[in-house]
């Protein structure tokens, strides 16, 4: 019965596909939807697009349960293995939209590197994401975030340690401020999206983008001064 009721819940779910053909599926992903099954994971993107494209699904690199955006799936081992080994070459370029809090301890600086090691199971490892600021203003700050490695929580760990912890991270963010915000604002989600990603595909290079999160669109809208700030991204 309990099997029955999960795959009733599955079939109703639909992951929107960006590009699709008979190796890799790209998806953009939902704001709080785990990629795979797990501890308490009732329902995952995984098992979704395997019942929608009624085939098996072999996810090829991470996104958050609270990060929307674009994510590359395969359709077999194989076809997941060639993807890793771009993503290990650095072949795949991925582009972050961050909405962030920018603290009293921010460098004020509009772009530039973090190089700083990140602790993976104990064991400090290279690290390094490009930023630029979009947009912003006294309190908040527009940011893409271009990883050049794949560390876990990279960008949210890296734009903190520079003074702009994202707003909605209860874990490497400003407890404090987005409590605040939450109060004031009732906004509450994590405000970090796969915005753009770029791959070759058949030997030619493919570039993809999604549109803005409703949950990030409707906090820019309210918290940024520059009411252009959507126009502007829809034309990025």
């Amino acid at each position: 019965m309990h099997s029955t009721s999960l795959h009733s819940d599955i079939v109703k779910k639909i992951i929107p596909i960006v590009y699709e053909d008979d190796a890799i599926c790209i998806v953009n992903k939902p704001y709080g939807l785990s990629v795979q099954g797990g501890a308490q994971v009732s329902t995952c993107l995984t098992d979704i697009l395997k019942v929608q494209l009624g085939t098996d699904i072999f996810p090829v690199h991470r996104l958050d349960k609270e990060t929307a955006g674009l994510l590359i799936t395969a359709k077999t081992a194989a076809a997941a293995r060639s993807c890793r080994e771009l993503f290990d070459s650095q072949t795949v370029q991925k582009e972050y939209l961050a909405f962030c809090f920018r603290s009293s301890k921010s460098t004020g600086e509009l772009s530039g590197t973090v190089v700083t090691p990140i602790k993976e199971n104990g064991i400090e490892k290279p690290a390094s994401t490009t930023y630029r600021i979009i947009a912003g203003g006294e309190d908040y700050c527009l940011f893409s975030a271009v990883p050049h490695t794949g560390r876990m929580h990279q960008i949210r760990i890296h734009l903190a340690g520079i003074g702009y912890p994202l707003i909605g991270d209860d874990k490497h963010g400003d407890f404090r401020l987005n409590k605040a915000l939450w109060k004031s604002a009732r906004i509450k989600k994590l405000q970090l999206c796969a915005f753009r990603l770029q791959l070759p595909i058949r030997g030619r290079p493919r570039r993809f983008t999604v549109p803005i999160p409703e949950h990030i669109r409707s906090a820019l809208m309210a918290l940024l001064e520059d009411t252009g700030i959507i126009q502007q991204l829809e034309t990025y």
